[in-house]
C-alpha cells in the first residue's frame, strides 16, 4: 500500500487553460504545479483530468482535495505522484497541423505562410477566441529546440513597446514548439525599399526615428538585438500612419545572460568589432551600426559595404566593413551625412551611441510626439493577462525539447 503525504497548494493563478499553483509542505514551497483543465460538455464547468509532469502524463488526485485554511487547497498526494506535481509540467500535446484546437486555426481555405526559414515556417492563424490574427512561428521539435530558441522567446516575453512587435505566447504540440505573436499587415521594410528602389529623407528619417525608438527601448530593458536588418522590421499598417515593428529575438541576448562573443547576424549588417573577432563585444554598439546600414539602405537602395566588383561575396563585404569603405549616398543632405560618419566609426567605443543619435539635428528633424524616446519610453515589464511566467516559458521549450512522434511536415 502506498504511503500518503499532504501537501498544501496556495498561490493559485488561473490561465486561459490551466492553473498553477505552489506546493507547500510544511509551510516551505517544494515545487510548482500546473493543472491543466477543460470545459465539461454538460456543464461546462472545468475539472481538472490530469496533472503533467517533465512530459509525463499521470492521473491527479482530485476527488481527495478539500477546501483548506488561508486560501489554500489541501490535497493527498501518492508519493509516486510527487515526484510530477512537485516540478513545472508540460502542456498537452497537440496536433501541429492545427495548432492548440479551440484557440487557433488557420485564416482561409489554405494555410497562409508569413515567412520560412531553417527554424520551420511562420502562419498566420486566428484566434477562434477573439478574431484576432497572429503570427504563428512553428519549430519542430527536438534537435531544432535550442538555446537560442529559449532565449528568443524570454527575451521578446516582456517586451511592449509601439515599434517592437508583441509576444503572445509559446505552446507545444505532438510534433512543434508554437509561439504566437502580434501580426503584422504589412511585410518586411525590406520590400518596400525593394519596390521604391530608395525612400527620400524625410521618408528615411520617419521610419529610422521609429527604429531608433525601438532599439533605445530594448537597450533599457537589457535586451540587444544583433540581428537589426531590414528583413527583420516590419510595417505596420492597421493605423492611421505607418509604423516600424522590430521582430525576430533569436540571435537577442539580455544582462541575464553572457556578454555577446560570438560572431553571429547578417554580413552586410555585422559592425568591424564582431568581425574582428572582439570577444567579448557591445551589443548595444553592434546594433547601432547595424541601424546605420538601415538608415543607409533606406537612402540609397544598396548596401553600404557591397563590394560593386563582387556584390555577392561575404568576404568582400568583411573586408570593406573592416575598413570602414563605403560612399555616401548621394544628395544626402549634410547633417545626414555626419550621422552616418558618426555611426559608421570602427572603434566601437568612439560610436556614436543611441542617445548621441536622438539628440542629433537630422534625426530630430520633423520628429513627431508619438515616438518615444529617453523620459517617455514605457520602462515597465508588461505583464498582462496572458503574459507567461518564466517557469511555465521553460516548462513548454523542455518539453519540446524531446521528440514525441515523428514530425510532419506543416501543411501550407
Amino acid at each position: 500500500m502506498r504511503s500518503k503525504l499532504c501537501f498544501a497548494i496556495s498561490n493559485i493563478k488561473y490561465r486561459s487553460n490551466f492553473l498553477s499553483a505552489q506546493v507547500v509542505r510544511d509551510d516551505s514551497v517544494v515545487g510548482t504545479a500546473f493543472f491543466f483543465f477543460q470545459l465539461s460538455p454538460k456543464s461546462g464547468a472545468h475539472h481538472v483530468p490530469h496533472a503533467l509532469g517533465a512530459g509525463v502524463r499521470s492521473r491527479a488526485r482530485t476527488d481527495t482535495c478539500a477546501r483548506g485554511g488561508r486560501g489554500r487547497r489541501t490535497c493527498d498526494v501518492s508519493v509516486a505522484h510527487l515526484p510530477l506535481i512537485a516540478r513545472v509540467a508540460s502542456p498537452p500535446m497537440r496536433d501541429a497541423r492545427s495548432p492548440l484546437p479551440g484557440d487557433y486555426e488557420d485564416v482561409g481555405p489554405s494555410p497562409r505562410v508569413l515567412g520560412t526559414g531553417s527554424y520551420g515556417i511562420t502562419k498566420l492563424m486566428r484566434h477562434k477566441g477573439t478574431s484576432e490574427l497572429y503570427a504563428v512561428k512553428l519549430i519542430a521539435r527536438g534537435e531544432h529546440i535550442t538555446d537560442h530558441v529559449r532565449r528568443e522567446i524570454v527575451n521578446h516575453r516582456h517586451l511592449c513597446h509601439p515599434f517592437v512587435v508583441q509576444f503572445k505566447e509559446a505552446f507545444v504540440t505532438s510534433t512543434h514548439l508554437g509561439v504566437a505573436m502580434e501580426f503584422v499587415s504589412g511585410g518586411e521594410l525590406f520590400n518596400y525599399v525593394r519596390q521604391h528602389r530608395s525612400f527620400n529623407e524625410a521618408q528615411a528619417r520617419y521610419f529610422f526615428q521609429h527604429l531608433v525608438s525601438g532599439v533605445e527601448y530594448l537597450h533599457a530593458m537589457r535586451v540587444v538585438h544583433r540581428d537589426l536588418k531590414l528583413e527583420n522590421l516590419l510595417v505596420d499598417l492597421s493605423g492611421t500612419s505607418p509604423q516600424l515593428k522590430i521582430c525576430d529575438f533569436g540571435y537577442s541576448k539580455s544582462d541575464h545572460d553572457s556578454h555577446p562573443k560570438t560572431r553571429i547576424g547578417t554580413p552586410a549588417y555585422i559592425s568591424p568589432e564582431v568581425y574582428g573577432g572582439a570577444r567579448p563585444y557591445d551589443g548595444k554598439a553592434s546594433d547601432v551600426w547595424a541601424c546605420g546600414v538601415v538608415l543607409y539602405v533606406m537612402l540609397a537602395g544598396s548596401y553600404p559595404f557591397q563590394d560593386p566588383a563582387d556584390p555577392n561575396s561575404n568576404h568582400a563585404t568583411m573586408w570593406r566593413v573592416l575598413d570602414v569603405k563605403y560612399v555616401l549616398p548621394v544628395g544626402l543632405r549634410d547633417d545626414g551625412a555626419d550621422l552616418l560618419l558618426r555611426i559608421f566609426v570602427k572603434d566601437p567605443k568612439a560610436r556614436i551611441p543611441i542617445a548621441g543619435i536622438t539628440q542629433h539635428a537630422w534625426f530630430v528633424m520633423d520628429l513627431s510626439t508619438n515616438v518615444p524616446l529617453g523620459p517617455t519610453q514605457p520602462m515597465e515589464h508588461f505583464d498582462h493577462g496572458l503574459s507567461q511566467t518564466l517557469e511555465e516559458i521553460d516548462a513548454i521549450v523542455n518539453a519540446a525539447k524531446q521528440t514525441l512522434v515523428a514530425t510532419p511536415s506543416v501543411e501550407y
